[in-house]
Protein backbone atom coordinates (compact mmCIF):
# COMPACT_ATOMS: atom_id res chain seq x y z
CA UNK A 1 0.00 0.00 0.00
CA UNK A 2 1.30 3.51 -1.18
CA UNK A 3 1.96 5.73 2.15
CA UNK A 4 -0.41 9.25 1.29
CA UNK A 5 1.30 12.70 0.45
CA UNK A 6 0.35 14.90 2.64
CA UNK A 7 2.27 18.86 2.77
CA UNK A 8 2.03 22.02 4.92
CA UNK A 9 2.90 25.18 4.22
CA UNK A 10 4.91 27.71 6.65
CA UNK A 11 5.06 31.13 4.74
CA UNK A 12 7.45 30.59 2.28
CA UNK A 13 7.88 26.81 2.44
CA UNK A 14 6.30 24.09 1.63
CA UNK A 15 6.84 20.99 3.14
CA UNK A 16 5.86 17.09 1.10
CA UNK A 17 5.67 14.03 3.62
CA UNK A 18 5.16 10.50 2.38
CA UNK A 19 5.73 9.73 -1.04
CA UNK A 20 5.28 11.89 -4.11
CA UNK A 21 4.70 9.25 -6.88
CA UNK A 22 2.36 8.70 -9.74
CA UNK A 23 -0.24 7.29 -7.39
CA UNK A 24 -0.48 9.95 -4.65
CA UNK A 25 0.61 12.92 -6.46
CA UNK A 26 -2.97 13.49 -8.11
CA UNK A 27 -4.00 15.06 -4.57
CA UNK A 28 -1.54 17.80 -4.65
CA UNK A 29 -1.95 18.11 -8.16
CA UNK A 30 -5.59 19.34 -7.78
CA UNK A 31 -4.44 22.20 -4.95
CA UNK A 32 -1.03 23.10 -6.63
CA UNK A 33 -1.18 26.54 -7.46
CA UNK A 34 -3.02 27.84 -4.03
CA UNK A 35 -0.56 26.02 -2.32
CA UNK A 36 3.02 27.45 -4.43
CA UNK A 37 1.44 31.05 -4.18
CA UNK A 38 4.69 32.57 -2.74
CA UNK A 39 5.99 29.34 -2.05
CA UNK A 40 9.89 29.99 -2.68
CA UNK A 41 11.47 26.64 -0.77
CA UNK A 42 10.25 23.10 -0.88
CA UNK A 43 11.33 20.57 1.87
CA UNK A 44 11.46 17.25 0.79
CA UNK A 45 12.61 15.78 3.67
CA UNK A 46 10.06 14.30 4.65
CA UNK A 47 9.57 11.87 1.37
CA UNK A 48 9.85 8.54 2.09
CA UNK A 49 9.62 7.93 -1.82
CA UNK A 50 9.88 9.69 -4.97
CA UNK A 51 9.01 8.07 -8.89
CA UNK A 52 10.07 9.52 -11.76
CA UNK A 53 6.68 11.29 -11.72
CA UNK A 54 6.55 13.17 -8.56
CA UNK A 55 9.81 14.53 -9.89
CA UNK A 56 8.64 15.52 -12.98
CA UNK A 57 5.79 17.33 -11.01
CA UNK A 58 8.59 19.40 -8.76
CA UNK A 59 9.83 20.31 -12.41
CA UNK A 60 6.53 21.20 -13.41
CA UNK A 61 6.35 23.18 -10.08
CA UNK A 62 9.37 24.77 -10.78
CA UNK A 63 8.23 25.85 -14.55
CA UNK A 64 4.88 27.35 -13.04
CA UNK A 65 7.01 30.00 -11.06
CA UNK A 66 7.29 33.47 -12.32
CA UNK A 67 10.94 34.63 -11.27
CA UNK A 68 13.08 32.56 -9.47
CA UNK A 69 13.48 28.55 -9.14
CA UNK A 70 12.60 26.75 -6.44
CA UNK A 71 14.86 25.90 -3.44
CA UNK A 72 14.57 22.23 -2.94
CA UNK A 73 15.64 21.70 0.83
CA UNK A 74 16.13 18.20 2.60
CA UNK A 75 16.94 16.10 -0.80
CA UNK A 76 17.88 12.47 0.35
CA UNK A 77 20.79 10.51 -1.63
CA UNK A 78 17.99 8.63 -3.78
CA UNK A 79 16.74 11.86 -4.98
CA UNK A 80 19.56 13.24 -5.91
CA UNK A 81 20.30 10.75 -7.88
CA UNK A 82 17.04 10.52 -9.55
CA UNK A 83 17.82 14.29 -10.70
CA UNK A 84 21.03 13.79 -11.72
CA UNK A 85 20.10 10.67 -13.83
CA UNK A 86 17.79 12.88 -15.81
CA UNK A 87 20.02 15.68 -15.76
CA UNK A 88 17.81 17.96 -14.17
CA UNK A 89 20.50 19.73 -11.59
CA UNK A 90 20.01 22.93 -13.34
CA UNK A 91 16.24 22.91 -13.15
CA UNK A 92 16.86 23.77 -9.05
CA UNK A 93 18.48 26.50 -7.06
CA UNK A 94 22.09 25.45 -5.88
CA UNK A 95 21.00 25.41 -2.57
CA UNK A 96 20.03 21.85 -3.03
CA UNK A 97 21.01 19.87 0.32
Amino acid sequence: MTAALTWEKHNDVLALTGELDRDTLMSFWTVRQAQMDSARIVDVSGLAHVDSAGLAMLVRLNSEQDDTPLVLSGVSPNLQMLISLYGLASEFSDNQQ
